[in-house]
């Protein structure tokens, strides 16, 4: 909404009339008074109904002023008339600036096209207010300039500290929605133990040993026990997207631009937080992270005399679940698999027993479930249902993972030069976010952890 004093108001809409003529003045005036609130010379709101808006309509095509005349044009459709209204307004408005506080202060107004539904974004001012600020940041004057009227900051960040970016920071408003997509996409965030990082380095000290008592004769010496600790070591890693896009970009496309833009960097950071939590090899494409694939220790591993997933027996389900400690058995324990093996083997089973979880799965009633507990699908785990191959993880991921979050917010860069870009007429986009993960109370060889592993034999 916009705000207009009475004397002011009655000056445009006498240009406006002096502009547009008495066919046109009624249709035209309609379009300048939508969504604005109207006060008196001292500021108080004033009732619409009882405001005199009578002006000294003039004939069609006269003008008070040849010099500001408009182009004639035919009036075909609504949009012709708000052109031509949007004309005369800014026409008086440059002429007068000093005297209409309106130009004072300007609102966000969403003016982009919208040329496909949102997938990402919760509102058209959102996406707006985030491709305006990208666009600042590759050099557009006009989205510089909407940025620095609404107070959003284009700046670029430092390369130096600990927690050094290069490249745009995004705003901390427009952040949250980036970290909401990233937990929409992802599932590790969502389920393991989230660790904020101060530093580089975290260290938490870890209880791995704990203090035991025993029966003792009389006047007898008791057996001393201590409880020993180790510690659980994040170290930030430094995780980019980077990717080539065409230069040909409109301003008109704002919204849009910024909807995929924000879907594809959270997208694509979560599928590798995602991966390297379920199938890090410690390799360098997973930046030294070791997942649950390999990190789960072997008295946590079932492993089914059956060697497909098509094969495996409910019995056989139950026996990997037993393994698991008591204290991992609570109400955050999930099952974590592939949709692929969610088909081939739960939900075989579900089906073949029928009853009521049968029913429920047909019908696509509630959360999936398996024997009681929630079933959790990631795509970044094992699809393969042949022999020797996992088939899920079963316990409490906020036990058995810590995700250390160093710098959730996101640092954006633009270049014309990198990747043979301005031989191609191309951008390239980079976005960075540094953190690190941990699978740290997943058994060892003796006893299982708050993570169990079931694969076929």
């Amino acid at each position: 909404m916009k705000m207009c004093n009475i004397e002011t108001l009655r000056k445009n809409l006498q240009a406006l009339a002096n502009q547009v003529g008495s066919k046109k003045y009624e249709t035209s005036k309609a379009l300048v008074l939508q969504d604005l609130i109207i006060t008196d010379m001292d500021g108080n709101v004033l009732d619409p109904s009882t405001i005199d808006y009578s002006v000294e309509l003039m004939p069609t095509g006269a003008t008070e002023d040849p010099a500001v005349e408009l182009e004639a044009a035919p009036v075909a459709d609504a949009k012709t008339i708000a052109d031509e209204v949007a004309k005369a307004v800014k026409l008086e408005l440059s002429n007068k600036a000093a005297a209409h506080p309106i130009t004072t202060r300007k609102e966000i107004t969403v003016q982009g096209k919208i040329y496909s539904k949102l997938k990402n974004f919760n509102s058209q001012d959102e996406a707006f207010a985030f491709g305006s600020w990208a666009f600042a940041c590759m050099g557009y004057k006009k989205s510089a300039q909407w940025c620095a009227d609404n107070g959003i900051i284009t700046k670029v960040a430092n390369i130096e500290g600990n927690n050094s970016a290069g490249g745009f920071i995004v705003p901390e408003t427009m952040e949250n929605t980036i970290i909401t997509l990233r937990e929409k996409f992802g599932v590790i965030r969502n389920h393991a133990r989230v660790v904020p990082m101060t530093s580089d380095i975290h260290r938490m000290p870890r209880r791995s040993t704990n203090l035991t008592a025993a029966f003792v004769g009389e006047a007898s010496t008791g057996t001393q026990s201590n409880e020993t600790f180790d510690q659980v070591n994040l170290v930030a890693k430094k995780s980019m997207v980077l990717t080539r896009f065409s230069t040909e970009l409109s301003e008109d496309a704002v919204i849009n631009f910024a909807d995929d833009l924000a879907g594809e960097m959270a997208f694509a950071q979560s599928k590798l937080e995602d991966q390297s939590a379920f199938i890090g090899d410690s390799t360098s494409t997973y930046g030294g992270i070791t997942g649950l694939a390999t990190a789960v220790g072997s008295a946590g591993v079932s492993t089914a005399t059956n060697t497909t997933a098509q094969t495996i027996s409910i019995a056989e389900i139950m026996a990997a679940f037993a393994k698991l400690p008591q204290y991992a058995d609570n109400a955050n324990t999930k099952i974590f698999c592939n949709k692929t093996i969610w088909n081939a083997l739960f939900l075989r089973l579900a089906y073949f027993s029928g009853g009521n979880n049968a029913v429920d799965l047909l019908t696509g009633s509630g959360q999936l479930s398996f024997a009681g507990y929630p079933v959790v699908l990631t795509q970044a785990m094992n699809n393969s249902t042949a022999t020797g191959q996992i088939m899920c993880h079963f316990g409490d991921m906020s036990q058995a993972v810590y995700f250390g979050s160093r710098r959730d917010s996101t640092a954006i860069d633009f270049s014309n030069s990198a990747l043979s870009a301005f031989e191609q007429d191309m951008l390239v986009y980079r976005a960075t976010t540094r953190w690190d993960l941990v699978c740290a109370n997943v058994g060892d060889t003796t006893n299982a952890g708050s993570m169990i592993t079931l694969k076929t034999g």
